[in-house]
């Protein structure tokens, strides 16, 4: 059986030829636009009118009114602070003096617990990594040491705070295990 080769002119035939796919559109078919006023066109001859309400949210106005009252008690408590007596020049020496010198030339207690380490990945401000940069070179100690009494002190300071009131020290203690 021998095989017919087209000739150029019958393969640009049977190209144009060849229809698009899905169904093929009616001659009459309406556009979008003609259906959507052909719809309205219904519906107002039926007598039947569409109405759109907005229906305001009624929290919307109450928001604005706390998000106001927030911005009201902000700048009441800036001006609190503002016109509150500085710190005594004694309590400022003695706490920058006794403060993180103090802390950092101490060495941390033994750990009775015997807690094992834990990983923090921690990303500072550059102002603050400076900072501790300059404290691990001053005291000739490792940023994590630096970061660990840090913390010790802070921490026993607040648990020394509560004297002998067992119960907000428990509530200290307890704000994370509740995490």
């Amino acid at each position: 059986m021998v095989a017919s080769r087209k000739t150029p002119l019958q393969e640009e035939a049977s190209v144009a030829e060849k229809r698009g796919r899905g169904r093929p559109r009616k001659p009459d078919a309406m556009t979008n636009a003609q259906r959507q006023a052909a719809y309205r066109a219904r519906r107002k001859a039926a007598g039947s009118v569409v109405t759109v309400t907005k229906n305001a949210a009624v929290c919307a106005d109450g928001y604005d009114e706390l998000v106001l009252e927030c911005d009201r008690l902000r700048e009441l408590l800036a001006q609190a602070r503002r016109s509150a007596a500085p710190p005594s020049q004694h309590l400022t020496s003695n706490f920058a003096e006794s403060g993180a010198s103090g802390v950092l030339a101490q060495s941390l207690p033994p750990d009775e617990l015997g807690l094992d380490d834990r990983r923090l990945n921690l990303t500072v401000a550059g102002r603050e990594f400076f900072s501790l940069e300059r404290l691990a070179a001053h005291f000739g100690l490792s940023k994590r040491e630096v970061i660990e009494r840090l913390i010790w002190s802070a921490d026993a300071r607040v648990s020394q705070s509560f004297g002998n009131d067992n119960a907000a020290f428990n509530r200290y203690v307890e704000k994370v295990t509740k995490k």
